[in-house]
């Protein structure tokens, strides 16, 4: 395809799943899924509409080519992984392929690019389905802000991701084991996850003050003394030693989004509810919950700018920003004036199709090459290695 027809392409692709994902409607609290051991009208009707959408995501993922700014570095790193070769990657990678190569007799990686595609999708769509007040707003979110279409680079990264945001329903519910399994499942072939163990569990807890100060005072001591936390950096991640990554550098346009994020939960808050956020927690229930996606994309605004020296910093901040696909509805759906929720709902959503056509206008740049879409089914060009 050419760029213009791929931003069509993916145009459509948006507009039909966020089109479809409009028809999952929600439960009310207490309505049951089964009825007499089989699941209701409405249960059915979402897990179909959702299935669609999971197959139309999986067959763009699955079937792309040399699409993504390290797919070709992937296809090597596979074989030195699969022929015993010196690799960086994480244990559970390099089992997978070798399992894959070994079932697939030979070097498809096509197959191992349709196996981390089908996890991560499932593992997102699983964590909107449990974990969303409202699906279809979560999904736009994914959408637009140009998620999906950013799992096509970093594929080990983005299953921890998916994963990561999966396992935050069990740092609430405070199922601890559970999250603990999960996040070292995700570090087996990602090991910048297991950052999430402690800092998930702190954010679940309501700051004071003092400590958000405090927070802010060292974070300004590191970004004084980047030097040294960099040295530190390097020894417990010691293959970004001498590569491209050492720029660092955040990403700008997560940054801007974290701070307005940031400043829709103060409004929220202070002037639309007009109460603290210890009498929000008293008064209610999902409050707790807002709070935890809030101080998350604290960390998130905080890692993008005092520590953004660190080697692929947006890596760390995503992990945090993750939470305003579940976050920003939640704010959405508890506005109390009816009026009001319109015309914010209508505000973020032309903000967020303007950052969506903002983002396909740029995919195609080094470092993003997500532009233009190309499919192994009609190309004859492979990688092999000796």
């Amino acid at each position: 395809m050419t760029r213009s027809i791929s931003i069509l392409f993916y145009l459509l692709i948006a507009a039909v799943t966020c089109g479809m994902a409009e028809q999952v409607l929600p439960f009310q609290p207490g309505e049951s899924v089964w009825n007499h051991g089989r699941r209701t009208r409405k249960s059915f009707q979402n897990r179909l509409v959702v299935t669609g959408i999971f197959c139309i995501l999986f067959a763009v993922m699955a079937l792309r080519f040399d699409i993504g700014n390290d797919y070709r570095q992937y296809t090597q790193t596979a074989h030195e992984a699969y022929v015993g070769g010196y690799v960086v990657t994480e244990v559970g990678f390099n089992w997978l392929v070798r399992l894959l190569y070994g079932i697939a007799g030979g070097e498809y990686y096509e197959l191992l690019f349709a196996v981390f595609a089908f996890v991560t999708i499932l593992f997102f769509l699983k964590a909107f389905a449990r974990q969303s007040v409202s699906f279809p707003q979560t999904f736009f979110l994914f959408m637009t802000l140009g998620l999906y279409f950013q799992t096509f680079n970093t594929v080990r990264y983005y299953l921890a991701l998916s994963i990561a945001l999966y396992s935050m329903k069990y740092v609430l519910e405070k199922d601890y084991l559970k999250f603990v399994f999960w996040i070292c499942i995700a570090a087996l072939f990602h090991k910048s996850v297991l950052l999430v163990l402690p800092v998930y569990w702190i954010a679940a807890f309501g700051w004071k003050r003092w400590q958000i100060v405090t927070g802010l005072a060292v974070s300004t001591a590191c970004f004084l003394g980047r030097g040294l936390v960099l040295k530190l950096a390097l020894v417990l991640y010691p293959s970004y030693k001498n590569t491209i990554y050492l720029e660092g550098g955040g990403s700008l346009s997560s940054t801007l989004r974290t701070l307005a994020v940031l400043v829709l939960y103060a409004w929220f808050i202070y002037v639309h509810w007009g109460v603290s956020a210890g009498e929000m927690l008293k008064e209610q229930g999902w409050y707790r919950e807002l709070r935890f996606y809030g101080q998350l994309n604290l960390l998130a605004l905080v890692t993008g700018t005092f520590f953004s020296f660190l080697p692929v910093v947006t890596r760390i901040s995503y992990y945090f920003g993750v939470s305003q696909l579940l976050m920003i509805p939640l704010i959405l759906q508890n506005i109390k004036e009816q009026r009001i929720r319109r015309k914010v709902t209508v505000v973020i959503f032309a903000v967020c199709i303007l950052y969506f056509m903002f983002f396909l206008l740029q995919a195609h740049q080094d470092g993003v090459k997500l532009l233009p879409y190309q499919s192994w089914l009609f190309e004859t060009e492979r990688y092999t290695y000796k």
